[in-house]
């Protein structure tokens, strides 16, 4: 692009511009493709390439270029890039530089067609009526709401996001002009622009618009396809070909899914039959009712003419071109019900799901369920005597058991996932893809090729690459879950087994946590996703040739490492008490983060029984407990001691490394949170020193000589009180030094909680003169502030609150520091009570609604204050019904929240918190709040049960019950 980037991109740039651009990307509508032009210092072309958005790949096209029409701007630049125009998203990546008076002003972006001079353009900006501006577009964005530090006078990175109508500018110049705008004095000042090519729109032929005459090309489909250009990693096939029979909330989750799935798949298949049976009904009397037609027009013919109209061969040459409008799709559809679709196969594959009787297919597999969930409770309770027994443990016979329980999971889990993935179900697949890949045959433009679907050869062609992948994947998929089950049946030892079942290589757990299972971007002003790496074997490119990656060995962390899967592990294991149940019982236990949790339900393991255990600070050893071997204990920071008991030595050795490992990763932001010491500088090791002391007994691994250094802390740092007149006095901009009434500055330790705002202890007095009702007055010394309120106090701001409760305040009626007691009581009552100085603002209603839709808590407490109605009720509709409900305003507000982060509820962890502050600002303001929630359907009003709670909390506190603290 060296010589063609200095001909073919007119860029110029103001001298005093503080606007400058360094790339410009441009995607389609989806953003599934992109266009980038990247620009030298020179502001010429360095690069233009494109590229798929999701893989980065290439998209394999040569850069085109057209004659500059514009004279003027010909003889330097003579060509100009040619852009298609299903790329009308923009993405302009900037740099600006603040100026004075920066934040009052705007950037202006002209999409102009055909218009390349500066002044007829700014012409255009002063007349908003001129004729010529209809050839342009114009896009205004505040400096305001950019990220940009106003402070900083240096040339700052941002990304402006844009789009052009491609139905309008296409075949044309499209010229692009960037311009300041001044609001107070409405002056433009250009920055920078520059030109490329819109390329013409080529339209879609499709049978609506083609000529009724007009047949398909030669050896191609009735209409265009997409060619297959996406790609896939190694991470989305493990996710589709994954099975893990490891028991447990996943286990379970999965044999759940799958049952739900059998009633599904009957219903299915079932319309489909139905609609497979109505569609050859219909051909049938379409043939039917063809031959009756020309039996009719055979019938007129003879009634109008004698012999002349026969003689011409009319009734012929009608039956032949009559015809011709039937055969095709009559052929056609027929061999789609004899090869792609037919009964046979759609009844085989009812069979196999039992649709034939739905009775007796049920019973069979409730009698499947029922055995497997039998086989699970006598394994687990066999399990339970087996380790309660101090004698000599058999390990055969535990390896027996094993083995029929594992076997048992993974035939249940297999009978299960036949529904879908089956001999007949996959040769219907199978021909679907093929299908779909069919062209017109070149003899007959409209019949379907159907020698390219017989003949073998010809048939493996139509299958797609990601398709015929898929299909290998599929086979190879099923060979290996049979293998699998072989090497269960040949497992030698307890050990052997625990690591196959773990490590299979169709059990890849990575896969389930890739980025591309759950995807989140992030714009950077640094880089680009051009710049991104596969960092695991999940992030490989699958084709036709590596495809056998997918099922590539899944290996268990190197016994050297000392990594991050080193300290984690979840499973199974026996507990002694909790839950308040007494005796050794089933827990589903899982090690993350340097914490352990406890979870009821080892089935489905979603509630945690226990303050997650911050392993840093615990002691860990490998015991024997009374009669039960393989048990391990861990002693809290709190003296709480919990014993764990695994199924065998080699697995309490791994839980015991595992909490080895995880005990040295001392997070440092939750010990700070918890002893309110700062141990992130040099003084960390001596600041832990003092907390911490190592127990007598070092445990040890057993089968090994490492011996292990657990921490316990021993001494509690005190709470730390809380600051809340600093806290508040700190807010930026808001004058909360000073009294909102008077302006003193001496005693300013009071706040309305539901005004957001500070005063001194003789306009405190006052506020309490006129009632709790009016404002609700609390000292930021005396009081505690919890949940809402406490996160309330960092809205207050006095600036605001007196912008729009003084703004029609005269100075002669503004009181002092140094007013007696009646002129400050009848001030405040007329400011608070009278609302006389309030500002006007028409529609508060509606603007009070679209502020609590964006959760603005400022805006709303404005609207509130100045005259919105907090008790008005509001019409919405259901989501998934065509219905509407009419709700309070309250009811709508606890839709909206705000989530924090907290560690309040768990000893050493983070905990997210969902605070209702609209709510809570609506309450505190008076609005009326019902004590029964029985009339609400909490699925139509889409609440979360944090929002049932917050309500039942708030109502019976207002109606004066005991309430949770």
């Amino acid at each position: 692009m060296d010589t063609l980037g200095k001909i073919a991109f007119p860029y110029f740039q103001e001298e005093y511009s503080n606007t400058t651009l360094s790339k410009l990307v441009l995607t389609d509508e989806l953003d599934s493709k992109r266009t980038i032009v990247s620009l030298n210092e020179k502001k010429q072309i360095e690069t233009l390439s494109s590229i798929y958005t999701n893989s980065q790949q290439p998209i394999p096209s040569l850069n085109s270029f057209i004659e500059n029409p514009d004279k003027e701007e010909k003889s330097q630049f003579p060509l100009l890039i040619k852009i298609d125009p299903e790329y009308n998203k923009l993405k302009f990546h900037v740099s600006i530089k603040p100026v004075d008076g920066f934040k009052s002003r705007s950037l202006l972006i002209v999409k102009s067609r055909g218009v390349t001079d500066v002044d007829l353009l700014k012409n255009q900006l002063y007349d908003e009526h001129s004729q010529d501006r209809s050839m342009s577009e114009l896009s205004k964005l505040k400096y305001s709401k950019l990220p940009i530090d106003e402070n900083n006078h240096t040339f700052q990175k941002v990304i402006i996001n844009d789009f052009f109508d491609p139905k309008t500018v296409n075949d044309t110049k499209l010229t692009i002009s960037l311009w300041e705008h001044d609001s107070e004095s409405n002056e433009f000042c250009h920055l920078l622009n520059f030109s490329f090519w819109i390329d013409k729109i080529t339209p879609i032929e499709t049978p609506l618009n083609r000529s009724s005459f007009s047949l398909p090309s030669r050896g191609q489909p009735l209409e265009e396809k997409s060619p297959e250009t996406k790609l896939f990693s190694l991470g989305d096939f493990r996710r589709e070909f994954n099975i893990n029979i490891e028991d447990g909330p996943e286990f379970r989750k999965t044999l759940a899914k799958l049952e739900d799935t059998i009633p599904l798949a009957r219903k299915k298949y079932s319309a489909l039959i139905d609609e497979f049976k109505t569609l050859e009904t219909n051909v049938r009397k379409i043939s039917a009712s063809k031959i009756k037609i020309m039996e009719a027009i055979d019938g007129l013919i003879d009634l109008e003419s004698t012999s002349l109209l026969r003689d011409f061969g009319f009734q012929h040459d009608f039956h032949v071109v009559f015809r011709s409008l039937f055969e095709p799709f009559e052929k056609n559809i027929n061999f789609f019900f004899d090869k792609i679709c037919d009964y046979k196969m759609l009844s085989k594959i009812f069979s196999n799901i039992g649709l034939g009787n739905q009775l007796e297919t049920s019973t069979v597999q409730a009698d499947l369920q029922k055995k497997f969930e039998s086989d699970s409770k006598e394994y687990y309770s066999w399990l339970n005597k087996y380790l309660s027994n101090e004698k000599e443990r058999p390990e055969s016979k535990l390896l027996a058991k094993r083995k029929t329980f594992e076997l048992s999971k993974f035939d249940y889990l297999n009978n299960l996932s036949k529904v879908t993935n089956n001999q007949y179900v996959n040769g219907l697949m199978e021909n679907l893809f093929k299908f779909i890949s069919l062209n017109y045959d070149e003899r007959n433009p409209r019949l379907l090729d159907y020698r390219a679907f017989k003949d073998k050869k010809s048939n493996q062609n139509l299958l797609g690459d990601n398709y015929q992948i898929y299909i290998n994947a599929l086979l190879r998929f099923n060979s290996e879950k049979y293998q699998f089950r072989q090497m269960i049946e040949a497992c030698q030892s307890n050990e052997e087994l625990t690591h196959l079942i773990r490590y299979n290589r169709l059990n890849h757990k990575s896969s389930s946590n890739h980025p591309s299972a759950n995807t989140s971007t992030t714009t950077s002003t640094t880089g680009s996703p051009a710049d991104l790496v596969a960092t695991t074997t999940d992030d490989f490119i699958v084709t036709k040739e590596n495809f056998d990656l997918i099922f590539s060995d899944s290996k268990p962390p190197s016994n050297e490492s000392n990594n991050h899967d080193d300290s984690e592990m979840s499973g199974i294991l026996f507990t002694l008490g909790g839950q308040k149940k007494q005796g050794w019982h089933k827990e589903w236990v899982v090690l993350k983060g340097g914490q352990l949790i406890e979870y009821a339900d080892w089935r489905k393991g979603r509630t945690p029984i226990n303050k997650p255990i911050e392993i840093a600070l615990a002691s860990v050893k490998a015991i024997n407990y009374d009669k039960r071997q393989f048990c391990f204990e861990v002693l809290t920071s709190t003296g709480s001691k919990r014993v764990f008991q695994a199924f065998d030595n080699d697995e309490r050795s791994k839980w015991v490394k595992a909490l080895y490992n995880a005990g040295q990763l001392v997070n440092t932001t939750r010990l700070e949170r918890t002893l309110g010491k700062d141990l992130s500088r040099e003084g960390r090791k001596k600041t832990i020193g003092k907390l911490i002391t190592e127990f007598k007994e070092k445990p040890v691994i057993p089968g090994q000589d490492r011996s292990i250094s657990p921490i316990s802390l021993t001494s509690k740092a005190p709470p730390v009180e809380k600051d809340y007149l600093h806290m508040v006095r700190s807010i930026p901009n808001s004058d909360n030094t000073n009294c909102l009434d008077c302006g003193s500055s001496e005693s300013v330790e009071w706040i309305s909680i539901n005004t957001l705002s500070c005063f001194c202890l003789k306009c405190a007095s006052c506020h309490r003169n006129i009632g709790s009702h009016i404002t609700k007055i609390r000292s930021l010394k005396l009081d505690k502030f919890e949940n809402e309120t406490e996160l309330l106090l960092k809205y207050i701001n006095n600036r605001k609150v007196n912008s729009y409760l003084e703004e029609n305040l005269s100075p002669d009626e503004k009181i002092d520091k140094d007013a007696n007691n009646e002129s400050r009581l009848s001030f405040i009552k007329k400011k608070y009570l009278d609302k006389k100085y309030k500002s006007i603002i028409p529609d508060v209603n509606n603007l009070l609604i679209k502020a609590i839709q964006r959760i603005n808590i400022p805006d709303v407490l404005k609207y509130i204050l100045c005259g919105g109605d907090i008790n008005l009720s509001i019409q919405i509709s259901i989501p998934n019904k065509n219905e509407y409900l009419v709700i309070t305003l309250f009811e709508y507000s606890l839709r909206k929240y705000i989530e924090i982060k907290d560690s309040d509820d768990y000893e050493f962890g983070i905990n997210h918190k969902k605070l209702f502050l609209i709510s809570e600002l609506l309450i505190l303001n008076g609005c009326k709040v019902s004590e029964h929630i029985k009339d609400l359907q909490k699925e139509d009003l889409g609440l979360t049960e944090d929002a049932i709670e917050y309500w039942k909390i708030r109502s019976l506190k207002l109606s004066g019950s005991r309430v949770r603290s």
